[in-house]
């Protein structure tokens, strides 16, 4: 599949493979898509960029090569932070992830490999994820004394699941993800990214605003009583999605 190219910077790619439909890369393939500060600074710019674009309604996340979706923090960049430079990256990257999984608009991963650490942590917090062959998660702090992704694996594959991954630090291969929930599709390698953007090209058709009340509907109701989740969701379509007249909103169907 080819798509134009828009936007290109050290470390990331944007293409726009459909209507309705960017591509945002991790282009650095020879360190296996690992993110050092300036490229998960990039990465952070362009998806505040792309939230803001009305011409933009879904958004694909993949990795460049056929090796790694993301291995996540660049660990050659940081073995020459002592403490304090460490803390002081990691100020900085707490709103960024915190931002990809509050992001406004549907996000689809293409997982082409290895998505392993913070890459895991920011796959896990895309709306969809397309996988293959290729495709593996590991959630890796606790192998240094650490933890990551508490906070939302369980929602995304249950608590049982999700205290065995990260308490492990265990690889986690395409069937396994699939049955587990951190893939919803697994196809062959050479289809993974074009079954990303048809999926994505599926949502962008729909609207925009619809699209962001659903998503915000779903994450707030996390938090919500099934009751309070239900009124919410009324509230909204009341309020916010104020219906059009029949004639005007099923007017595709009526002509059928």
């Amino acid at each position: 599949m080819t798509a134009a190219t828009s936007t290109t910077e050290p470390g990331l790619l944007i293409q726009r493979p459909a209507d309705g439909v960017a591509l945002v890369l991790i282009n650095r393939p020879a360190a296996r898509n690992a993110l050092d500060i300036a490229t998960q600074q990039q990465l952070d710019e362009a998806l505040r960029g792309l939230a803001a674009d009305e011409n933009v309604r879904a958004i694909v996340i993949t990795g460049a090569g056929d090796q790694s979706f993301s291995a996540g923090y660049d660990l050659k960049e940081m073995q020459h932070f002592d403490t304090e430079a460490l803390m002081l990256a990691q100020l900085r990257r707490e709103p960024w992830i915190w931002a990809i999984a509050q992001y406004p608009k549907p996000l689809i991963g293409a997982i082409n490999g290895h998505a392993h650490g913070a890459g895991a942590i920011i796959a896990a917090a895309l709306d969809i994820r397309v996988g293959c062959s290729r495709s593996d998660f590991r959630f890796t702090a606790i192998n240094y004394g650490g933890a990551n992704n508490t906070w939302q694996l369980p929602k995304v594959v249950g608590l049982a699941k999700a205290k065995e991954f990260i308490m492990t630090g265990r690889n986690i291969g395409p069937t396994e993800a699939l049955q587990a929930g951190l893939l919803n599709h697994v196809v062959a390698d050479d289809q993974l990214l074009a079954k990303a953007v048809e999926i994505a090209a599926l949502i962008a058709a729909h609207s925009s605003e619809a699209l962001y009340h659903v998503k915000a509907l779903m994450h707030d109701n996390f938090g919500r009583g099934y009751e309070e989740a239900y009124r919410a969701e009324n509230a909204v379509m009341m309020n916010e999605l104020k219906p059009a007249p029949p004639a005007q909103s099923f007017e595709k169907f009526l002509k059928k």
